[in-house]
């Protein structure tokens, strides 16, 4: 991993000091998921913030394009997504959607429709496919306005799911159940109701089983740009660090066989 990220800005043929400079603290930041504040970064480089920006904006479709040599990144588009699923020795899957916030709209009509109900602020949503034993992110939806439903971003995204594949969602998903595969999704408590013991405890066997794909969200939200508010204003910018996020993910989990053996054996 290393050497695939220390071979980025020479690949790329910058040879400035500064930028070298630049690139080995981004490069060791992005292995350890902790990633300063722009400005404190920018400091510490003897950087203006807008340099600082610009190198941002400049290498991080650089490392994308990396991960996606390395076969790392999520799949995107339907065909790609039904290829990764059938390839996969066992077909069990978890389904899940983030989000993630972002700055309030100035524009009425987005602060309406990024503003999210559940998490009160104004956010940007993605979907997330999980396999359940390795916990690698296989597929990624497109990023949608916080106020989309999760069942309604997944219906549009039209995922395909192989025949005989298990999957298993939140409540937010109650509903969504692709044809030929097994659902597991917890149940809603009945407005002005109980649920019954047995239906309690299937919940919490079902929350036990999703608990993987919390744990894959959470990796992926170890980089700060995907996980406090975003204030990039750059057009399809806020995909590609979700996407490259969840790349880097991927491959911190592909760097440590012995933790995924203990995933898969758990």
């Amino acid at each position: 991993m290393k050497q695939m990220l220390g071979g980025i800005l020479h690949a790329s043929g910058v040879e400035a000091p500064a930028g070298n400079r630049f690139c080995a603290q981004w490069r060791t930041k992005c292995i350890s998921g902790c990633i300063p504040p722009r400005r404190s970064w920018a400091s510490s480089l003897a950087f203006r913030q807008p340099q600082a920006d610009y190198w941002i904006h400049w290498l991080t479709p650089i490392l994308n394009a990396a991960l996606g040599d390395e076969m790392q990144l999520p799949a995107r588009q339907p065909a790609d997504l039904e290829e990764v699923l059938q390839a996969c020795p066992e077909l069990q899957f978890i389904l899940d959607g983030t989000e993630r916030p972002i700055q309030r709209p100035k524009d009425s009509q987005r602060r309406k429709d990024y503003y999210s109900g559940r998490k009160k602020q104004y956010t940007a949503k993605n979907v997330v496919i999980t396999h359940k034993p390795s916990g690698r992110i296989l597929g990624l939806s497109r990023t949608y306005p916080g106020r989309r439903h999760d069942k309604a971003v997944a219906d549009e995204e039209s995922f395909f799911f192989p025949p005989g594949s298990h999957l298993w969602e939140d409540t937010g998903f109650e509903g969504y159940a692709p044809e030929g595969v097994m659902v597991h999704c917890p149940k809603k408590k009945p407005r002005k109701s109980e649920l019954s013991p047995e239906e309690k405890a299937q919940n919490r066997a079902i929350a036990q089983e999703r608990i993987g794909v919390e744990h894959s969200i959470g990796k992926v939200k170890i980089f700060r740009i995907v996980r406090e508010t975003y204030r990039n204003h750059r057009s399809e910018f806020e995909d590609l660090v979700m996407e490259t996020a969840c790349g880097l993910c991927n491959l911190l989990l592909a760097c440590r066989p012995a933790k995924v053996a203990q995933i898969v054996t758990a």
